[in-house]
């Protein structure tokens, strides 16, 4: 069990829960934040914070001293970088293990798409380290459902052929990462992470739209409407997911859980949970 465990893209959606899941367990978590302020407004006072940028080695060499692990939670333009640091500093600070956040999609025939090449040679350059690790690569997350409610309306987005997704909740991510921690079988894995249901993007929107936010308009955009949408309002969100939108028209989810399932325990919060948790909170 790792005594500090440093956390990359804490403040994230997938890297919040996997802080607050650390901390429970009695981890002294520390996090690399560019905005400390923003990192105490979710945090409180649980966690070190420590001001800098991941992508400046010698910031991150600064959070490094002292901790055991790192987990690394970040987007696409800094997480190569950073992983380059971790790994070349790693024994200059005693590193003991690496997690790092890939994607059930990512995979070789993929590679035309930024994002999974980018993750590719990321988890290269931590298999050739020598340090032990474990590789997630998680579906996508419930979380984001929120982010397609723009204004006074709710938009869906829909593909060529909307495929299925094992949504999960942030919350039973950050628990499996934390028992990975406590399990040293998870070392030298890539594990998939896959809720415990199927369903395509428009599903769940219209679940959660229909719960949460009934009052809205519902309001459904063809691919190619959303990137004119996007680029006539230079919203980078929108152009964001329209491109993985059209990039999940060209494949599919993919990946097993099964292992990280039995190794860390399935994800058993269903997106009817996770929307009367949302409804509680609202």
């Amino acid at each position: 069990m790792s005594n500090r465990v440093l956390v990359l893209g804490a403040t994230g959606t997938l890297g919040t829960p996997v802080v607050r899941s650390f901390a429970d367990r009695g981890h002294t978590v520390r996090v690399l934040a560019r905005s400390p302020e923003k990192a105490h407004q979710i945090f409180g006072r649980t966690v070190e914070v420590v001001e800098g940028d991941s992508t400046d080695r010698d910031q991150l060499r600064r959070a490094l001293v002292g901790c055991d692990a790192v987990h690394i939670s970040l987007p696409t333009e800094s997480e190569l970088a950073a992983m380059r640091h971790v790994i070349e500093l790693a024994s200059t600070v005693g590193l003991q293990r690496i997690s790092y956040v890939s994607g059930t999609s990512v995979r070789a025939e993929n590679r035309w798409f930024e994002v999974v090449d980018v993750k590719l040679k990321a988890e290269a350059l931590l298999r050739s380290s020598g340090i032990p690790y474990t590789v997630f690569c998680p579906t996508w997350v419930m979380e984001v459902l929120p982010n397609f409610i723009k204004g006074d309306r709710a938009v869906v987005i829909v593909g060529k052929n909307p495929p299925g997704f094992h949504f999960f909740a942030a919350a039973d991510f950050g628990r499996m990462v934390a028992n990975s921690f406590e399990d040293d079988r998870a070392l030298g894995r890539r594990l998939f992470i896959h809720g415990p249901e199927g369903l395509t993007l428009p599903q769940a929107l219209r679940a959660y739209h229909e719960a949460c936010h009934p009052q809205l308009r519902l309001t459904y955009l063809k691919l190619f409407q959303a990137r004119l949408v996007a680029k006539i309002t230079r919203q980078k969100s929108m152009e964001s997911v329209t491109r993985l939108i059209a990039y999940f028209d060209k494949t599919e989810e993919g990946g097993n859980p099964s292992e990280a399932d039995s190794l860390l325990g399935a994800p058993t919060t269903t997106l009817a949970d996770w929307i009367e948790i949302q409804k509680r909170q609202s």
